[in-house]
């Protein structure tokens, strides 16, 4: 880590992160991505039904 600069919140220490097994980080990957589609999924639904509700005759 280069002097003055703060870690991130929520990131682990250098000395820390290197214990981790690669599996580990692998499952944290994972459930990082799985919440990003999640969040994705959620607004795509929130806008379709916007569309639905402003503009009922459209797309059927």
């Amino acid at each position: 880590m280069m002097p003055g600069k703060t870690l991130r919140k929520g990131a682990l220490p250098t000395s820390a992160s290197s214990t981790r097994t690669e599996s580990e980080v692998v499952a944290e990957c994972a459930l990082q991505l799985r919440m990003i589609g999640d969040k994705w999924n959620l607004r795509q639904m929130i806008l379709n039904m916007i569309s639905k509700i402003f503009c009922p005759g459209r797309g059927e």
